[in-house]
This record gives C-alpha cells, structure tokens and sequence, in this order.
C-alpha cells in the first residue's frame, strides 16, 4: 500500500499542518491523520450517464 502525504493539508479534528495522508484501498481513497487518527473516506467518482434526446447524446450531471 502507498501513502502519499499532502503538504500544507490541516488536519480537521487535531487541526495540525502537514499531518494528512492518502491511501487506496478496496477501490475508495482514505485520508488519515498520523497525529490522532482521524479517518475520512473519500466518496467514489461516478461515471457520468448519458441519455439520447433525440439522436443526439448529452451529459447529464
């Protein structure tokens, strides 16, 4: 597993500099303090659907 720091990133519960760390890990990316262990699960990325109107394709968000 790689762990990649995030300079300049502030911890939201301890509030510490330079603390933060991302990792991937069964398809999702955690972020981890490596000061008091906060943990955040970032959401995955969803493929944007489609849907013909009229012959013609448009993204829908």
């Amino acid at each position: 597993m790689k762990k990649m720091f995030i300079a300049g990133a502030k911890c939201p519960q301890c509030e510490k500099i330079d603390k933060i760390f991302v990792y991937h890990k069964d398809g999702e990316d955690i972020a981890e303090c490596n000061a008091c262990g906060y943990t955040s699960v970032r959401p995955k990325e969803v493929e944007p659907q489609s849907e013909p109107v009229d012959g013609v394709v448009r993204l829908v968000k």
